[in-house]
């Protein structure tokens, strides 16, 4: 499942494909996943048959997808795979494929030849193949790159210490940036960070992450309302009304924001949620609003 693609076709991308000696032991193949499958039943299977194709698989383990491309892009692999079923339920799978040009997704008409040529191979065949590619943990040094490229001043809208009056709820939708998010904004000058739906139980997205703030501009008190309110079981909502309220007047005089960044199962999509003391409210802006914001102020 390839969920954000580029229009038209590249046919420089498919004769790179085709070019890949998979018996050259310099290609390697980068490989995560979302913690949406416990018993790593299907990472396990890729990592698999990335090994038996020849190539040495790069392991990166649970990791939100954007790193994913990045390693691929700092270790010059020759692809990546993430195995995510992003931002839908947790009884979902899918896989995201990266080529090694730049990590870009494969492009509509790249995807549709590769699984026309996946269904063609018998797995019967692939069954018997021996594991010749080798398997190596690269989650240590990945998760280094992606703290190293977030704390980076020219990917950040943080001036002197502009954040340490913040109180930040993350929602990590028991996904991806469970344990990862939180050290990297502590570290950014977030005068508090709170993390919620961390527990990594397999329940991604489950009354919590993005999927059901689409739609939504504000959230109102009633909308958290036990047995009734359309967010009664969102622990990151509650906690934001909770905080709002309990530092109401430090809001209004500007001296405090309680704000929320809440992520989906595998870190690649994001909603920025603010309390507004003023009318008792949660205003939520989607990613694609937040970097416009973001995209005005780097400009002026």
């Amino acid at each position: 499942m390839v969920l954000v693609r580029v229009a038209d076709f590249d046919p420089s991308i498919s004769r790179r494909l085709k070019k890949i000696n998979l018996n050259d032991s310099k290609n390697e193949i980068v490989v995560g996943w979302d913690p949406r499958d416990p018993e790593e039943i299907f990472s396990q299977a890729v990592i698999r048959g990335v090994r038996k194709a020849g190539v040495k698989a790069l392991v990166a383990g649970v990791v939100p997808t954007p790193l994913v491309p990045m390693m691929v892009i700092e270790k010059k692999a020759a692809g990546g795979v993430m195995i995510t079923g992003s931002h839908n339920p947790k009884d979902q799978n899918g896989i995201k494929l990266f080529s090694g040009y730049r990590g870009l997704k494969l492009l509509p008409a790249n995807d549709r030849a590769l699984t026309r040529a996946v269904f063609k191979i018998r797995f019967s065949s692939i069954a018997r193949l021996p594991l010749k590619g080798s398997r190596v943990d690269i989650r240590q040094e990945a998760l280094s790159v992606f703290t190293r490229f977030h704390l980076q001043q020219e990917n950040s809208w943080q001036e002197g210490n502009s954040f340490k009056n913040i109180t930040l709820v993350v929602d990590v939708a028991h996904g991806s940036l469970s344990r990862i998010a939180r050290k990297i904004l502590q570290r950014a000058g977030f005068g508090e960070v709170i993390e919620i739906n961390g527990r990594l139980n397999g329940n991604v997205n489950q009354y919590s992450g993005v999927a059901d703030l689409e739609g939504n501009s504000v959230i109102l008190p009633e909308a958290i309302l036990k047995g009734s309110g359309a967010f009664n079981r969102y622990r990151a909502i509650f906690k934001l009304f909770e905080l709002g309220r309990q530092y109401k007047i430090e809001i209004e005089r500007g001296r405090r924001r309680v704000c929320g960044a809440v992520f989906d199962a595998d870190g690649d999509r994001f909603f920025m949620l603010e309390y507004d003391p003023f009318r008792d409210r949660v205003i939520v802006l989607s990613g694609d609003e937040t970097a416009a914001h973001q995209m005005k102020y780097l400009k002026y």
